[in-house]
């Protein structure tokens, strides 16, 4: 190989117009601007900016391959830097929940979306609950907490990251909170309300209300709407021992079976089923970092702390490739198709474009990473 690169060295030798593969560091030049919010050693920082390039390039969070793609060193040497890193370093994840609002691009107050994501490898659990911004067409990573455990979250975590939010950010910068079926509770509502924080919560359709005196399933209210027409009760009701304002619709899912979408709020707002609507922004997010991003399920890592600092690396990589396709689609915008979609992600646009740079234009790439300094 190195023969090889002394060759079309000698090649290019009068060419003005080098590969960018020749240099000696492919990442040389690139600063992505971190040092002013870390307090790290610079280079410990100058390492998590290769890491991040590294991701982005390979996309994929597997430490073999990245230990190929973080510079022109020895590869086992880069893996045992990378290993080293996720093994022995200690991050404050207030600092990245503050340089993840930092460098986002949207203007507070915030619309929050509560989601967690889930999956298996040889029998381990990965469970992260996350706590996003909600953003166009996805939602920007904040705080999150790794629940050792299967299943759903509890009251406790929940009010526990929702409180670090407001320790961190305050209460004023939260607009609302939007989340699923699985965040609802007595105790939970209750936090909410005393905050008091406007939520929009898609609630079951089989739980019981109190009207008039009687308990009935919340469907029963939205039962003889036609398919996808929506209904606003003007009343609130008693669910849980708590009032709340009840929207719904009837709609045929995937399965082309009959199901109810419900959702209760804090206040009565004729934009409920809009604003809940944007709770998909968080599915966005949580794919963009698995199949379409950076295949964060490829991790074998089985260390709880080990695997929050992945995903802190990931949250980074991916608000920066999200800034750089908005970048980008104001100065080419996406095409749009006749369903009114976009024909991709303004994350997938990124992605490609940092990747392009990459391979062609590293001015280009320090260009996107100045964007980091603009937010």
């Amino acid at each position: 190989m190195e023969r090889a690169k002394r060759f079309v060295k000698w090649v290019y030798q009068d060419s003005s117009n080098k590969p960018n593969w020749l240099m000696e560091d492919k990442n040389i030049g690139i600063n992505l601007h971190l040092q002013r919010h870390l307090g790290w050693h610079k280079a410990r920082v100058k390492f998590l900016e290769l890491l991040i390039v590294s991701l982005i390039r390979t996309r994929t969070v597997v430490f073999s391959i990245n230990a190929v793609s973080l510079n022109d060193r020895i590869i086992c040497s880069n893996l045992r830097r990378i290993q080293r890193f996720f093994s022995d370093f200690t991050i404050d994840f207030d600092v990245i929940a503050k340089i993840l609002m930092a460098i986002n691009p949207i203007k507070g107050p915030y619309k929050l979306s509560l989601d967690r994501t889930n999956w298996q490898f040889s029998g381990i659990n990965y469970n992260i609950l996350c706590l996003t911004i909600v953003a166009d067409g996805v939602s920007l990573p904040l705080l999150w907490t790794m629940l050792n455990k299967r299943g759903n979250s509890n009251q406790d975590e929940r009010k526990a990251l929702l409180m670090r939010y407001i320790r961190l950010f305050g209460l004023a910068s939260i607009e609302c909170l939007i989340a699923d079926r699985e965040f609802i509770g007595q105790e939970w509502i209750s936090f909410l309300a005393a905050q008091p924080i406007k939520f929009y919560i898609r609630i079951r359709e089989n739980l019981l209300v109190n009207q008039k005196g009687r308990e009935l399933k919340t469907f029963w209210l939205f039962n003889n709407l036609p398919l996808n027409q929506v209904r606003q009760l003007y009343k609130p009701l008693v669910i849980n021992e708590q009032w709340v304002y009840l929207t719904g619709m009837r709609i045929i899912n995937s399965k082309n079976q009959v199901e109810y979408i419900i959702v209760a709020t804090y206040q009565f707002d004729c934009q409920t089923m809009q604003v809940y609507a944007k709770r998909w922004s968080i599915e966005c997010f949580l794919k963009s970092i698995k199949s379409a991003g950076f295949n964060i399920e490829g991790t074998h890592l089985t260390d709880q702390k080990r695997l929050e600092k992945l995903f802190a690396v990931v949250c980074i990589a991916f608000v920066w490739v999200y800034i750089v396709g908005q970048y980008q689609n104001r100065i080419k915008q996406i095409p749009i198709l006749r369903h009114q979609r976009r024909a991709f992600s303004i994350f997938r646009y990124g992605l490609d474009e940092i990747n392009r740079a990459l391979l062609f234009d590293l001015q280009l790439v320090n260009k996107y990473s100045q964007l980091l300094t603009y937010t």
